[in-house]
């Protein structure tokens, strides 16, 4: 029987894609091979043809934005390249190669990465508007300040956060302390006057003289990130003095907590009679964090922060509060009506206490706030979880530690399913959703989730996935599964669904993977395994930052 030239043009295709695997890709296992007949959709393209080192030689032709952005998504070939055979050295030959048209450069977790490389990169950047250096550990503070002596004057956002202390956000003690200090400061704003945006948080060096000198040589900012130690009530009213374009507004600074550490300056408010406003907020400032500590807000129910809040407090959108004080949530309650994202996580730094009073005071707080989006909490119980579904139909994200975590669970009645139903029936746009901890949840039935924390949650099994699966697929993006009970059949739940959803993150016990798991799912499915959240959670802050 005679082929078509078709059937004959698509043999030589195959014989010559064969050809073009590697030989130490070709000799593996069965999987391996698996993966590249999987490669489909390329099979009309004079691509096709070519191995994968040709290929990759075309790609490093193309613009980084379309490399990174487009070509990945192509075909399941050109993901796996442009993901698997760009290591840190060929990504920044390609951030110098076409540099011309970057406007947007993200330097994070770098290892190799000097201060002579971006010096050098800088000047070839006349679009770039957005810099981030973080977590760079071959990255010396000396390094740093002659890097912003060489900023682009037209630069709009520039992000130096956790260079300080990458120890005491990831708890790392083996990176040692770089310091920004005020010659950084002075470099930048000499040499960025058009700054919209500027993250020093982890600085903890900082004088309200650099600091001023900044914001008259900078007057365009909306969004200010400070930590140090040396700054307290009289330079925050300064900076909003200043300053009076902030949007947004963040300082980590131990002088702030008046009740634990009043300083002379202070002594104002500690005198008899009428108390004055600590500072008077810019009208455009809808963001506020003021901490003492990375992961710990100062004290709002009495002192200048609750002076701030009964003034200022309806202008306000965004508040991050977290704190062990249960007294705050009633403040906040009264002060705060209009509040779309509330941080009252507590980070597992320090636990709260699990008694009828927080129950009570978290629930009287949801009738108020009606408008709130992003919500973050200590814990939850049923009656929590209810008062939010009646009270905040907008919220699209809910977070908290989980009850497994809280020192006596005796005292309240853990979430189980009933008040999920009851927090996923009353908010609609619900799309994030984290229940790490709740022993008692067995299942789980939305269509509308994009990630879902079921970390710790000992009641999901075999059968509540193979439940959960048909019904989450349409939408689920990330799902921790980490530290439930669940075998080796979880895992082929999973396998059926998986390739009709959008799933792009899985993190799973290392025991119920099969061996070559990360073949069977495809190059678009991120497998994390562990005994901890893939996700590390930080609140909202670090949360923002990072994504």
């Amino acid at each position: 029987m005679r082929m078509s030239s078709r059937e004959k043009e698509k043999k030589v295709l195959k014989r010559s894609h064969r050809r073009a695997i590697p030989p130490q890709k070709a000799s593996t296992s069965s999987l391996m091979k698996e993966e590249y007949e999987s490669e489909s959709g390329e099979e009309q393209s004079l691509t096709y043809l070519l191995p994968d080192d040709a290929l990759i030689h075309v790609l490093r032709s193309l613009p980084t934005r379309e490399l990174l952005c487009s070509a990945a998504f192509v075909c399941k070939r050109w993901h796996r390249l442009c993901r698997q055979h760009m290591n840190e050295a060929q990504l920044f030959q390609l951030a110098v190669s076409h540099s011309s048209s970057l406007e947007r450069l993200s330097l994070v977790g770098l290892k190799r990465l000097t201060g002579s490389d971006v010096i050098s990169l800088l000047p070839k950047l006349p679009k770039l508007e957005d810099l981030s250096i973080e977590s760079c550990t071959n990255f010396g503070s000396d390094d740093l300040e002659a890097v912003c002596s060489q900023l682009p004057s037209h630069l709009l956002s520039l992000d130096l956060h956790n260079f300080d202390s990458v120890a005491t956000r990831y708890h790392n003690c083996s990176i040692p302390r770089k310091h920004i200090d005020d010659n950084v400061v002075g470099a930048i704003h000499q040499r960025c006057p058009k700054l919209q945006k500027l993250n020093l948080d982890y600085c903890g060096n900082l004088s309200m003289k650099a600091v001023g000198l900044l914001l008259q040589g900078c007057q365009f900012l909306t969004s200010l990130d400070l930590h140090s130690y040396k700054l307290g009530w009289p330079e925050v009213a300064e900076i909003f003095r200043l300053c009076q374009s902030l949007r947004h507004f963040s300082l980590v600074s131990i002088r702030l907590d008046l009740l634990e550490n009043p300083g002379k300056e202070l002594s104002d408010f500690l005198l008899p009679g009428p108390v004055p406003v600590p500072c008077v907020l810019p009208r455009q400032l809808t963001s506020l964090r003021l901490y003492r500590s990375p992961n710990r807000a100062i004290s709002m129910e009495s002192g200048p922060m609750r002076i701030v809040l009964e003034e200022f407090g309806t202008q306000l959108l965004h508040l991050h509060a977290q704190t062990v004080y249960n007294t705050t949530w009633e403040v906040i309650r009264r002060f705060c009506p209009n509040l779309k994202l509330l941080d009252l996580s507590h980070c597992k730094v320090e636990l709260c206490l699990a008694t009828k009073i927080e129950e009570t005071m978290l629930c009287g707080m949801f009738p108020t706030l009606k408008d709130l989006e992003y919500l973050a909490l200590p814990y939850a119980t049923d009656a929590i979880l209810l008062k939010i579904g009646w009270n905040c139909p907008k919220l699209r994200e809910l977070r908290f530690q989980g009850f497994g975590i809280v020192d006596k669970p005796t005292v309240f009645k853990e979430v189980t399913d009933a008040g999920v139903v009851g927090l996923v029936e009353g908010c609609p746009d619900l799309r994030v959703l984290s229940l790490a901890g709740c022993r008692n949840i067995t299942a789980l039935s939305t269509r509308r989730l994009n990630v879902l924390i079921l970390n710790r949650c000992t009641g999901i099994n075999d059968n509540a996935v193979a439940v959960m699966m048909p019904r989450l697929c349409s939408s689920l993006v990330y799902l921790d599964l980490i530290g439930c009970k669940l075998t080796r059949l979880s895992w082929q739940s999973i396998l059926k669904h998986a390739k009709d959803t959008t799933l792009r993150v899985l993190a799973l016990n290392g025991r119920i993977c099969p061996p070559g798991f990360e073949k069977t799912l495809g190059p678009r499915v991120r497998v994390i395994e562990g005994c901890s959240s893939g996700l590390r959670w930080l609140g909202y802050y670090h949360e923002l930052k990072m994504y």
